[in-house]
Protein backbone atom coordinates (compact mmCIF):
# COMPACT_ATOMS: atom_id res chain seq x y z
CA UNK A 1 0.00 0.00 0.00
CA UNK A 2 1.35 3.26 -0.86
CA UNK A 3 2.06 5.70 1.90
CA UNK A 4 2.96 9.60 1.97
CA UNK A 5 5.73 10.34 4.73
CA UNK A 6 5.06 13.27 6.70
CA UNK A 7 6.46 15.30 9.99
CA UNK A 8 6.71 18.28 11.59
CA UNK A 9 9.54 19.81 13.15
CA UNK A 10 10.13 22.84 15.18
CA UNK A 11 13.54 24.40 13.97
CA UNK A 12 13.92 26.89 16.74
CA UNK A 13 15.39 30.40 15.74
CA UNK A 14 18.55 32.30 17.27
CA UNK A 15 18.38 33.97 20.87
CA UNK A 16 21.10 35.61 22.58
CA UNK A 17 21.78 32.93 25.22
CA UNK A 18 22.12 30.19 22.28
CA UNK A 19 25.85 29.87 21.88
CA UNK A 20 27.20 26.46 20.43
CA UNK A 21 23.29 26.20 19.48
CA UNK A 22 23.10 29.11 17.10
CA UNK A 23 21.35 27.99 13.99
CA UNK A 24 25.01 28.22 11.87
CA UNK A 25 26.12 25.57 14.28
CA UNK A 26 23.22 23.43 13.55
CA UNK A 27 22.13 24.37 10.37
CA UNK A 28 23.86 21.24 8.38
CA UNK A 29 22.67 18.36 11.38
CA UNK A 30 18.79 19.79 9.93
CA UNK A 31 20.23 19.22 6.27
CA UNK A 32 21.01 16.01 7.27
CA UNK A 33 18.17 15.11 9.41
CA UNK A 34 15.92 16.16 6.78
CA UNK A 35 17.81 14.53 4.42
CA UNK A 36 17.41 11.34 6.35
CA UNK A 37 14.07 11.27 7.11
CA UNK A 38 13.10 11.81 3.61
CA UNK A 39 9.57 13.39 4.18
CA UNK A 40 7.23 14.45 1.00
CA UNK A 41 6.12 16.86 2.97
CA UNK A 42 7.33 18.89 6.24
CA UNK A 43 5.76 21.62 8.45
CA UNK A 44 8.61 23.57 10.14
CA UNK A 45 8.08 25.88 12.84
CA UNK A 46 10.17 28.89 14.02
CA UNK A 47 11.72 29.31 10.69
CA UNK A 48 13.17 32.90 10.37
CA UNK A 49 13.72 34.42 6.84
CA UNK A 50 17.37 33.80 6.81
CA UNK A 51 17.25 30.37 7.81
CA UNK A 52 14.74 29.76 5.19
CA UNK A 53 17.54 31.34 2.51
CA UNK A 54 19.62 28.83 4.05
CA UNK A 55 17.04 25.67 3.34
CA UNK A 56 16.58 26.85 0.12
CA UNK A 57 20.02 26.51 -1.06
CA UNK A 58 20.84 23.09 1.30
CA UNK A 59 17.38 21.85 0.55
CA UNK A 60 17.12 21.97 -3.73
CA UNK A 61 15.00 18.89 -3.56
CA UNK A 62 12.03 20.87 -2.04
CA UNK A 63 10.11 23.72 -2.25
CA UNK A 64 8.97 26.38 0.84
CA UNK A 65 5.51 27.48 1.35
CA UNK A 66 3.83 30.18 3.26
CA UNK A 67 4.47 33.74 4.53
CA UNK A 68 6.21 35.63 8.35
CA UNK A 69 3.21 35.93 11.16
CA UNK A 70 4.52 40.09 11.25
CA UNK A 71 2.12 43.04 9.44
CA UNK A 72 4.56 43.40 6.82
CA UNK A 73 4.83 39.13 6.54
CA UNK A 74 8.56 38.81 7.88
CA UNK A 75 9.41 37.56 11.18
CA UNK A 76 9.01 33.67 11.75
CA UNK A 77 7.23 31.41 9.32
CA UNK A 78 5.07 28.17 10.00
CA UNK A 79 6.06 26.68 6.52
CA UNK A 80 5.54 23.69 4.46
CA UNK A 81 8.46 22.29 2.43
CA UNK A 82 7.24 19.99 -0.32
CA UNK A 83 9.71 17.43 -2.31
CA UNK A 84 9.72 18.21 -5.54
CA UNK A 85 10.06 14.65 -6.92
CA UNK A 86 6.15 14.46 -8.61
CA UNK A 87 4.28 16.30 -5.69
CA UNK A 88 2.97 19.72 -6.87
CA UNK A 89 1.42 22.41 -4.88
CA UNK A 90 -2.17 23.90 -6.54
CA UNK A 91 -2.62 26.09 -3.68
CA UNK A 92 -1.01 27.74 -0.73
CA UNK A 93 -1.99 30.43 2.09
CA UNK A 94 -1.09 31.86 5.49
CA UNK A 95 -4.24 33.09 8.10
CA UNK A 96 -3.69 34.43 11.50
CA UNK A 97 -4.56 33.04 15.11
CA UNK A 98 -6.86 35.05 15.37
CA UNK A 99 -10.15 37.24 15.53
CA UNK A 100 -9.66 38.55 12.41
CA UNK A 101 -7.41 35.94 10.54
CA UNK A 102 -7.16 37.55 7.23
CA UNK A 103 -5.50 40.89 8.42
CA UNK A 104 -1.28 40.45 8.31
CA UNK A 105 -0.24 40.28 11.81
CA UNK A 106 -2.65 40.21 13.98
CA UNK A 107 -2.86 38.52 17.54
CA UNK A 108 -5.18 36.69 19.45
CA UNK A 109 -5.72 38.73 22.95
CA UNK A 110 -3.22 37.75 25.63
CA UNK A 111 -1.06 36.18 22.83
CA UNK A 112 2.44 37.32 23.24
CA UNK A 113 2.78 37.30 19.29
CA UNK A 114 1.05 36.99 16.20
CA UNK A 115 0.41 33.10 15.41
CA UNK A 116 -0.32 32.15 12.04
CA UNK A 117 -0.83 28.88 10.28
CA UNK A 118 -0.49 27.94 6.43
CA UNK A 119 -1.99 25.54 4.20
CA UNK A 120 -1.20 24.14 1.01
CA UNK A 121 -2.99 21.33 -1.06
CA UNK A 122 -0.62 19.19 -2.45
CA UNK A 123 -0.72 16.58 -5.45
CA UNK A 124 0.61 13.85 -3.89
CA UNK A 125 2.18 11.06 -6.13
CA UNK A 126 2.76 8.21 -4.16
CA UNK A 127 -0.74 8.74 -2.94
CA UNK A 128 -2.25 9.64 -6.64
CA UNK A 129 -4.33 12.12 -4.50
CA UNK A 130 -4.69 15.96 -3.51
CA UNK A 131 -4.40 15.89 0.22
CA UNK A 132 -4.65 19.45 2.15
CA UNK A 133 -1.94 20.15 5.03
CA UNK A 134 -1.92 22.77 7.64
CA UNK A 135 1.12 23.45 9.65
CA UNK A 136 0.97 25.58 12.78
CA UNK A 137 3.12 27.23 15.84
CA UNK A 138 0.56 27.82 18.85
CA UNK A 139 0.72 30.63 21.09
CA UNK A 140 3.23 29.18 24.17
CA UNK A 141 2.01 31.59 27.16
CA UNK A 142 -2.30 32.11 26.49
CA UNK A 143 -4.49 28.82 26.78
CA UNK A 144 -7.31 30.52 25.32
CA UNK A 145 -5.15 32.25 22.86
CA UNK A 146 -4.05 28.52 21.67
CA UNK A 147 -7.84 27.31 21.88
CA UNK A 148 -8.67 30.29 19.47
CA UNK A 149 -5.60 28.92 16.99
CA UNK A 150 -7.87 25.47 17.30
CA UNK A 151 -11.24 26.92 16.41
CA UNK A 152 -9.63 29.15 13.62
CA UNK A 153 -7.99 26.37 11.80
CA UNK A 154 -11.03 24.06 11.87
CA UNK A 155 -13.21 26.59 10.97
CA UNK A 156 -11.05 27.19 7.77
CA UNK A 157 -10.65 23.00 7.49
CA UNK A 158 -14.35 23.40 7.03
CA UNK A 159 -14.46 25.99 4.69
CA UNK A 160 -12.11 24.67 2.44
CA UNK A 161 -14.32 21.36 2.90
CA UNK A 162 -17.25 22.94 1.05
CA UNK A 163 -15.19 23.77 -2.14
CA UNK A 164 -13.28 20.03 -1.98
CA UNK A 165 -13.05 17.98 0.93
CA UNK A 166 -10.05 16.71 0.78
CA UNK A 167 -7.76 13.92 3.57
CA UNK A 168 -6.42 16.56 5.26
CA UNK A 169 -3.17 16.34 7.80
CA UNK A 170 -3.21 18.97 10.62
CA UNK A 171 0.66 19.04 12.08
CA UNK A 172 2.76 21.82 14.35
CA UNK A 173 4.17 22.84 18.04
CA UNK A 174 1.08 23.26 19.63
CA UNK A 175 2.52 24.59 22.93
CA UNK A 176 0.13 21.92 24.82
CA UNK A 177 -0.40 19.08 26.80
CA UNK A 178 -2.49 16.41 25.51
CA UNK A 179 -4.80 16.92 28.33
CA UNK A 180 -4.77 20.66 27.27
CA UNK A 181 -8.25 22.65 26.02
CA UNK A 182 -6.90 23.33 22.61
CA UNK A 183 -5.75 19.51 22.11
CA UNK A 184 -8.84 18.23 23.54
CA UNK A 185 -10.76 20.15 21.19
CA UNK A 186 -8.81 18.94 18.14
CA UNK A 187 -8.59 15.35 19.10
CA UNK A 188 -11.64 15.04 20.79
CA UNK A 189 -13.09 16.43 17.91
CA UNK A 190 -15.23 19.09 20.35
CA UNK A 191 -16.77 21.09 17.30
CA UNK A 192 -19.68 21.33 15.38
CA UNK A 193 -18.19 20.42 11.70
CA UNK A 194 -19.82 17.34 11.07
CA UNK A 195 -17.22 17.23 7.67
CA UNK A 196 -14.16 17.40 10.09
CA UNK A 197 -13.22 14.04 12.05
CA UNK A 198 -9.19 13.91 13.23
CA UNK A 199 -7.18 11.93 15.13
CA UNK A 200 -4.05 12.02 16.58
CA UNK A 201 -0.38 9.63 15.83
CA UNK A 202 -0.24 8.82 19.25
CA UNK A 203 -3.48 7.12 19.20
CA UNK A 204 -1.23 4.97 17.04
CA UNK A 205 1.79 4.49 19.05
CA UNK A 206 2.94 2.42 21.64
CA UNK A 207 2.78 4.55 25.46
CA UNK A 208 6.64 3.29 25.55
CA UNK A 209 7.36 5.21 22.07
CA UNK A 210 5.36 8.17 23.16
CA UNK A 211 7.56 11.25 25.29
CA UNK A 212 7.95 14.71 25.14
CA UNK A 213 9.24 16.17 21.93
CA UNK A 214 10.68 19.34 23.79
CA UNK A 215 14.08 18.46 25.20
CA UNK A 216 16.26 22.42 25.66
CA UNK A 217 18.81 21.02 23.29
CA UNK A 218 19.33 18.40 26.24
CA UNK A 219 18.29 15.41 24.77
CA UNK A 220 16.06 14.00 27.28
CA UNK A 221 12.23 12.55 27.43
CA UNK A 222 9.98 14.07 29.51
CA UNK A 223 6.37 13.19 29.51
CA UNK A 224 4.20 15.09 27.56
CA UNK A 225 4.51 16.13 23.85
CA UNK A 226 3.70 19.28 22.49
CA UNK A 227 4.48 18.70 18.94
CA UNK A 228 1.43 16.32 17.07
CA UNK A 229 0.18 15.38 13.64
CA UNK A 230 -3.77 14.96 13.21
CA UNK A 231 -5.45 13.42 9.89
CA UNK A 232 -9.09 12.82 9.14
CA UNK A 233 -10.40 9.49 8.70
CA UNK A 234 -9.10 8.99 5.22
CA UNK A 235 -5.83 8.29 5.91
CA UNK A 236 -4.62 5.36 8.78
CA UNK A 237 -0.51 5.23 10.02
CA UNK A 238 1.31 2.87 8.80
CA UNK A 239 4.26 4.13 11.20
CA UNK A 240 5.25 6.56 13.14
CA UNK A 241 8.10 8.28 15.82
CA UNK A 242 9.51 10.59 17.49
CA UNK A 243 12.93 11.22 16.10
CA UNK A 244 16.00 11.90 18.40
CA UNK A 245 18.52 11.62 16.25
CA UNK A 246 21.71 13.34 17.55
CA UNK A 247 25.69 13.66 16.07
CA UNK A 248 28.18 13.39 18.81
CA UNK A 249 25.81 14.67 21.40
CA UNK A 250 24.34 17.42 19.42
CA UNK A 251 20.83 18.16 18.28
CA UNK A 252 19.12 19.66 15.21
CA UNK A 253 16.90 21.45 17.60
CA UNK A 254 15.39 21.87 21.32
CA UNK A 255 12.37 20.02 19.56
CA UNK A 256 12.23 16.02 18.33
CA UNK A 257 10.53 16.00 14.87
CA UNK A 258 8.08 13.85 14.52
CA UNK A 259 7.07 11.83 11.95
CA UNK A 260 4.45 9.52 10.02
CA UNK A 261 4.04 7.53 7.17
CA UNK A 262 0.51 7.76 6.15
CA UNK A 263 -1.66 5.65 3.56
CA UNK A 264 -4.75 6.03 2.27
CA UNK A 265 -7.61 3.53 3.93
Amino acid sequence: MSSVRVASFNLKHDFFLARRNRWQYRKELVQQLIEQVSPVIMGVQELMPDMREDLSQMLRDYSIFGFGRSRRLGDEESAILVHNRQNRVRFDKTFWLSRHPERQGSRALFAMFPRICTVCEVDVASLGQRIRVFNTHFDHICGPARTLGARTILHYMHQLNQVEKLPTILMGDMNAGPDSAAIRLLRNNLHDYPDIHLQSIYDSLDPSGIFGTYHGFKGRKGKSPIDYIFFTEEFQVENAYIDTTSLDGLYPSDHYPLVADLCLR
